[in-house]
């Protein structure tokens, strides 16, 4: 079952979150098809830009499928998801194209996660972007975390992650956790006019500011995603974990 649509726009190539009755929920596969067309995206000479979005104004992603989390049957096996989360991050950080998130809807935990990758991020007025992992006895993977922190700085960031608390647009403008904020009635022409300014700069140039703009994150990521898989299978494997999601998903 396909989980993510290309569309091309040109020079841009849209790629589009479809699984709106998960919200978007990154389970297994949606990670492992997002990896595939990233790799497609970035051999194709043709895509110039990458936009990332959804098919629902509901959501753009409501994060990490707690489904899976519950369903992990070894620690290896959770140990292998966070691994694979991480090497999805380091693939859009890496990515040569810029890129582009439009947040319209929910984003939580891993799914602004993300967004927190592109370049620019666009969101509308009604979106809400919130990190609950915590509350279900989980934690985020090491490249949300050190992605986050480089948005909002560490203060902000441990108020975030420990709070759980849901950031309306408007607050997430100001935490400088987004780029833009508009009305969702105007998203397509907003994006289309980014996607053109971005576009006014030569491949090579871009390429560059994207390397050396990453490259710091990367060297960090790549340093602690064997440890912060490992953390996420200690925690995996725990009571509370299970307690506390299962509990989630009864409500």
């Amino acid at each position: 079952m396909q989980l993510i649509n290309v569309l091309e726009n040109g020079s841009s190539h849209h790629l589009v979150l479809d699984r709106p009755e998960k919200l978007n929920a990154l389970n297994r596969h949606l990670l492992q098809e997002l990896l595939q067309v990233l790799q497609k995206l970035e051999d194709n000479a043709s895509c110039r830009l990458i936009v990332i979005e959804s098919s629902s104004s509901a959501a753009f992603s409501a994060g990490v499928d707690l489904e899976d989390l519950v369903a992990f049957k070894s620690i290896e096996e959770a140990r292998e998801f966070g691994l694979l989360f991480d090497t999805v991050m380091l693939k859009l950080l890496k990515c040569s194209k810029p890129i582009i998130a439009l947040i319209d809807g929910l984003a939580y935990g891993g799914g602004f996660a993300l967004a927190s990758a592109a370049d620019l991020r666009i969101v509308t007025e009604n979106s809400k972007i919130s990190f609950p992992a915590g509350r279900l006895g989980a934690i985020l993977p090491p490249a949300s975390t050190f992605m986050l922190n480089a948005l909002v700085g560490i203060g902000v960031s441990r108020d975030l992650l420990l709070s759980g608390r849901t950031v309306s647009a408007s607050e997430a403008l100001q935490l400088k956790l987004v780029n833009r904020l508009i009305n969702a009635a105007d998203k397509e022409k907003v994006l289309q006019d980014e996607c053109a300014n971005i576009l006014k700069n030569s491949d090579t140039a871009i390429k560059m500011t994207r390397r050396i703009t990453n490259q710091q994150l990367i060297v960090e990521i790549e340093k602690y995603n064997l440890t912060g898989a490992e953390n996420f299978a200690y925690l995996a494997a725990s009571a509370e974990w299970q307690k506390r999601i299962n509990d989630f998903l009864k409500k």
